[in-house]
């Protein structure tokens, strides 16, 4: 105890808590709690960051599956006062990448030894055709909406990789550190399962009881339906099992099987049709791979048999209810508005960010649906707003970077990764979050095992 007084570095540690509270008592005079608290949190993060930078993408592959946690400035009385900022309103994920680009530049000019600046470059000339598209598509636009375009191409366009991709890339090297990225990915999704399972008992079905997210405190983490939940947790099913096969047995070991099982049943409980299908792709790819490792090719067609023959029950059943037969009026409509207005300006589109603003002047679409929706689709939304020179150059982009991991597929890890990507494009063919942190980060991680 005395050598632990006499220790000058608790004596640094009472001195930066006693000031800490010092500072906090004076701001509570000027500022909301609320504004204090984001503001310790935000200095802490940075001092973090600054220290053991690997952690910072941690935080941000925590945060990316929560894309429906929206902060909204306005609604604090000392937020909302202040100009620029009081005005804020975006998902807390996007305001740390920002944050997080801000630390990495600041990391490049007092620990350059962290940065690995050659590595966002690796395969920037694929997507910088796909940007010189965008840009292209943007700049023919109707120039009456050019500000709609204009900010559409830095965001969400520019943002997906500068903000989430490119951070990653900078910061993590090794497989442990995207290992540890990936956990924290999955650490959350637990939470979305944990909240779909609640949900289960405690929200009232309509139609019949499925997983779906609510609201807490106002915020709604995981987005407001089933589909954005389900996106949430699919992707980073092959990680969980194959994270949680490779650790020795052990109570630590039972928990993580737990935690993927958690999370593969609710995705299944959601009862997306997006989901089963990112699901029996993963149980195909699962049972492909044991074909050629430890399980005779005779129990693997049989496996692949199975889930095949599940999944199209589930089809039969699922098509007969009220609400798949609504659910596909919605995006038939939605793909017809895509496809006129894609004849209109087939090569270049219709401009970034001009699919809501579209879909909200067809009459008819309101007057059946209400309010405007964005597209249910990766092809749909770039082929409206990017034409097909936009798809092609984008669809060249994620093939090269398939082909990178289908060349690796030897590797455990990357074939793992492989699923990983392939099921996350698949729900991004169906749903709409193919510009959101939850696709972007993990991009990130897949694009660094690579490297």
């Amino acid at each position: 105890m005395a050598r632990a007084v006499a220790d000058p570095h608790t004596w640094t540690f009472v001195l930066l808590g006693g000031v800490i509270i010092c500072v906090t008592l004076v701001l509570s005079q000027f500022l909301s709690w609320m504004a204090i608290f984001l503001l310790v949190m935000s200095v802490a993060a940075g001092a973090l960051v600054i220290v053991n930078p690997s952690w910072g993408v941690f935080a941000l592959a925590f945060l990316a599956p929560m894309s429906g946690l929206v902060i909204d400035f306005s609604r604090d009385q000392s937020l909302s006062r202040l100009p620029i900022i009081g005005s804020i309103n975006a998902p807390l994920v996007d305001l740390y990448a920002i944050a997080l680009l801000l630390l990495v530049a600041v990391l490049f000019l007092i620990r350059p030894d962290k940065i690995r600046v050659e590595a966002p470059t690796k395969f920037w000339q694929l997507l910088g055709i796909f940007y010189g598209v965008v840009a292209l598509s943007a700049f023919l636009a109707d120039p009456l909406f050019f500000g709609t375009t204009a900010k559409a191409f830095f965001r969400p366009y520019l943002f997906m990789y500068l903000g989430f991709a490119v951070p990653v890339l900078l910061i993590i090297r090794s497989r442990v550190d995207q290992m540890r990225a990936l956990f924290a990915y999955e650490c959350a999704a637990v939470l979305g399962a944990v909240m779909g399972a609640i949900s289960l008992v405690s929200q009232q079905a309509v139609g019949f009881a499925r997983a779906t997210p609510f609201a807490l405190g106002g915020y709604t983490p995981f987005g407001v339906n089933h589909n954005v939940l389900g996106e949430s947790l699919s992707a980073i099913v092959p990680f969980a099992w194959w994270f949680a096969a490779r650790h020795p047995w052990s109570a630590l070991r039972a928990w993580l099987f737990a935690a993927a099982g958690l999370i593969t049943a609710i995705t299944l409980l959601t009862f997306s049709r997006a989901a089963w299908i990112v699901l029996a792709f993963q149980a195909i790819g699962y049972f492909w791979w044991r074909g050629g490792q430890k399980i005779k090719a005779g129990a693997a067609a049989r496996g692949v048999f199975a889930v095949a023959l599940a999944l199209g029950l589930f089809f039969v059943l699922i098509q007969s209810t009220f609400i798949a037969t609504s659910s596909d009026n919605t995006r038939k409509d939605l793909l017809g508005i895509a496809i006129t207005y894609w004849h209109r300006a087939p090569w270049f589109g219709q401009g970034p960010g001009m699919y809501v603003p579209l879909v909200s002047e067809t009459v008819a679409f309101k007057m059946d649906y209400g309010q405007p929706m964005d597209a249910h689709g990766t092809i749909q939304k770039l082929m409206l707003e990017t034409g097909t020179l936009g798809v092609i150059a984008f669809g060249i982009y994620v093939a090269f970077i398939a082909r990178a991991l289908w060349i690796r597929r030897g590797d455990e890890f990357h074939f793992m990764l492989l699923v990983t990507f392939i099921s996350m494009w698949g729900y991004q063919l169906f749903n709409t979050g193919y510009f959101d942190g939850k696709v972007w980060v993990l991009m990130g991680l897949i694009i660094a095992a690579i490297l």
